[in-house]
């Protein structure tokens, strides 16, 4: 049954962190969906619940409503992180619908993505309730909140947000930016772990990005270059820069992803 409850953070907090540890006592895992809503009352709980258990029969949802800090709830038995994003695919598109949605929606899944500590479920939360106001995307959540950061800087929507989800789905932080001059105010701003950057970008190019990184003081991270440059100067000019590795387009995700862990795994 959908409830309508009111808490404070702590107490919602409490709340969740019991939805999941009941889940992971029925089941190998417990998927988590939180998204800022506006206006909810039982009748639209009970639609949104039963729009998702007839989107996929093999998950249990269980649906509650912190009203104060305005944030749904969705707990889901036998929840991975693949197929709680896949259903947080389905509810984000029932709240726009209805024009409930103020945020972003996190998604987690336990104990893939950690323990559910009281600690953890209260990042978890905030994380949440801090994205009001932002674009309704959907960002991933980890027990650490991301193995480690990641900056992509790519002019390809797709590119970029392809290589956002395959790295969120593995615990890594992800922040985005379309041209050099942008990525580099991200980078100052958050100085992620790693730089994965194209060599074809507006305003600053490739090479002088990775440039400027390496010339910021006590930076100990690395730049991957993923672009579709392929001769042999363009890579000894991308190392010469900096570059830690190189990558040439078509993607391989999977190459990719291995050069990903090597480096993080280094620093």
């Amino acid at each position: 049954m959908a409830i309508v409850i009111r808490n404070n953070i702590q107490e919602i907090t409490l709340q969740l962190l019991q939805f999941v540890h009941l889940a992971t006592k029925k089941s190998a895992s417990c998927g988590v969906i939180l998204a800022p809503c506006k206006n909810m009352n039982p009748k639209t709980l009970e639609q949104a619940k039963l729009l998702m258990s007839n989107n996929d029969a093999s998950l249990s949802v269980q649906f509650f409503y912190d009203d104060p800090n305005q944030v749904l709830c969705a707990v889901l038995d036998n929840g991975t992180m693949g197929n709680t994003h896949y259903a947080s695919l389905v509810l984000k598109d029932f709240l726009q619908d209805q024009h409930l949605l103020q945020g972003q929606l996190i998604v987690s899944s336990f104990p893939e993505s950690g323990n559910p500590t009281k600690s953890t479920i209260e990042k978890f939360m905030l994380q949440a309730i801090r994205s009001k106001g932002k674009e309704g995307n959907i960002h991933f959540f980890t027990g650490a909140n991301a193995a480690a950061s990641v900056l992509i800087v790519d002019t390809d929507d797709i590119i970029r947000e392809f290589i956002k989800t395959r790295l969120e789905l593995k615990g890594y932080r992800v922040h985005e930016a379309k041209d050099g001059q942008e990525a580099y105010h991200v980078f100052v701003r958050e100085l992620p772990g790693l730089v994965i950057t194209e060599l074809n970008l507006p305003i600053i190019d490739g090479y002088q990005l990775i440039r400027k990184i390496q010339a910021t003081n006590s930076y100990e991270g690395e730049v991957i270059v993923l672009t579709d440059k392929q001769l042999t100067e363009n890579m000894s000019r991308a190392y010469e820069s900096g570059a830690a590795d190189y990558v040439t387009k078509p993607l391989s995700i999977s190459e990719l992803e291995w050069k990903i862990k090597r480096l993080t795994k280094n620093n």
